[in-house]
């Protein structure tokens, strides 16, 4: 797993204009979702669903692959196995349309070391 950049809550809620899921419909849903670099496995197959309007956070200890998930949530990592879909979405796919509806707040104030000053600024400035 890369050096953690601070864990980071994910922040679905669709704008009314540009539609999305109803209360209590998926925003986000993980089947089998896997992350890998070379031969380490960061994620192992895991399964969640996040629906509009819940509140939902990744615990575990270092290594344990929360950025890595969150960085595949927020469209920064190709998902290596399984599916994904984020507000309907795939991620692979449709990177630029979901990013412009999810909002990051960092749990540290550091900057992801591996974005750009002006990515950073977008990223957590908007």
């Amino acid at each position: 797993m890369h050096p953690d950049h601070g864990d980071a809550a994910l922040l679905g809620s669709p704008s009314p204009d540009l539609g999305g899921p109803a209360a209590g419909e998926p925003v986000v849903v993980a089947r089998g979702l896997t992350k890998r670099f070379g031969g380490f496995t960061a994620v192992d197959s895991v399964d969640f669903t996040i629906v509009r309007g819940e509140v939902f956070g990744f615990l575990g200890p270092n290594g344990a692959g929360k950025t890595s998930t969150m960085r595949m949530l927020s469209c920064l990592s190709p998902v290596s196995g399984g599916t994904l879909r984020v507000l309907g979405l795939d991620p692979g796919r449709d990177g630029p349309s979901i990013r412009r509806r999810l909002g990051l707040v960092p749990q540290d104030d550091t900057l992801d070391l591996e974005l750009s000053v002006r990515d950073n600024l977008y990223l957590y400035g908007r």
